[in-house]
């Protein structure tokens, strides 16, 4: 089996060493734009973080696409052919990362730290008693990722709600109910842009809201007029738009709004090559691909 790493930003290199531990056998190629057509056209699996422009019609023999990360968004190329299965790594520990990462945010904003900050860097020692958080948070998204978030919200004592395009509850009520939200969706075409003016008029003033999903699923230009109103007390987001972030991004100069750069938590290479070569060897098997996604929801 012929493999095509293409894993930048990334380097391949990593995952050559960790995959051909476990599986010496398959023939493992770095993915380079000068590779010529023929290098390509016995490729049978490509293992990606993102898909190069161009890259999909070249591969004719390829029948699958395992992704390096959680979200797939970035591998489901218009010039896909639609035979070719699409899965993805579901990484526990990294999910762990990432709630210990929303956890980290929900009770700075719950326990007002921020204010406490201001006051040192002005040497003010007024005290400002708190109650113990108990603010009602939704998680979008109900999957691997957003169901880790919601067990480490509960163990602090926050009251927390998922919420998934299936839940009874119309997402403007989720939000209504919601002093905290947390976006650990996947991104499709019907979730991108989910967070825009109507979703930020229908939080609670003094709302606040946590994204460490994808940054296409927030309109920036909505979140920052919503802060600067003081609509929304502020937010967190470890994932933009544009990444790496600009400097010019007027992201960066919103008191209130966190920018972190995508560092919540990184995905484990011994836990991707692990799952990559077990799905290798269930598929010599005859057996159901681990992680499959279904490709008309993108997750």
């Amino acid at each position: 089996m012929k493999v095509l790493l293409a894993t930048q930003p990334t380097p391949a290199a990593v995952f050559i060493d960790a995959i051909r531990a476990r599986a010496p056998e398959l023939e493992l190629v770095e993915y380079r734009s000068s590779l010529s057509d023929a290098a390509l056209a016995d490729v049978d699996v490509v293992l990606a973080w993102q898909m190069p422009p161009g890259l999909p019609s070249r591969l004719p023999r390829a029948g699958w696409v395992c992704s390096v990360a959680a979200g797939v968004e970035k591998l489901l190329a218009p010039d896909l052919a639609p035979h070719v299965r699409v899965s993805r790594i579901v990484d526990r520990e990294q999910a762990a990362g990432i709630a210990q990462f929303v956890v980290a945010m929900a009770l700075r904003h719950a326990r007002s730290l921020e204010l406490y900050e201001a006051q040192q860097r002005a040497r003010d020692w007024t005290r400002r008693p708190l109650s113990i958080a108990r603010h009602p948070v939704a998680v979008l998204g109900t999957g691997a990722m957003g169901g880790e978030i919601a067990v480490w919200l509960e163990r602090c004592g926050l009251v927390v709600r998922g919420w998934n395009r299936r839940s009874p509850d119309s997402f403007e009520t989720m939000l209504a109910a919601s002093e905290i939200v947390v976006c650990a969706l996947p991104l499709t075409s019907e979730t991108e842009g989910l967070l825009d003016a109507r979703a930020f008029a229908a939080m609670p003033r003094g709302g606040y809201v946590i994204n460490v999903a994808r940054g296409a699923h927030i309109v920036e230009a909505d979140l920052i007029a919503a802060v600067r109103s003081g609509h929304l007390s502020g937010a967190a987001l470890d994932v933009q738009r544009k990444e790496p972030l600009p400097s010019d991004d007027p992201l960066w100069s919103v008191p209130g709004i966190t920018i972190t750069p995508h560092i919540a938590a990184q995905p484990s290479t011994e836990t991707i090559a692990d799952q990559f070569v077990a799905s290798v060897r269930a598929l010599g098997r005859g057996e159901t691909l681990p992680n499959e996604v279904d490709r008309s929801r993108g997750y």
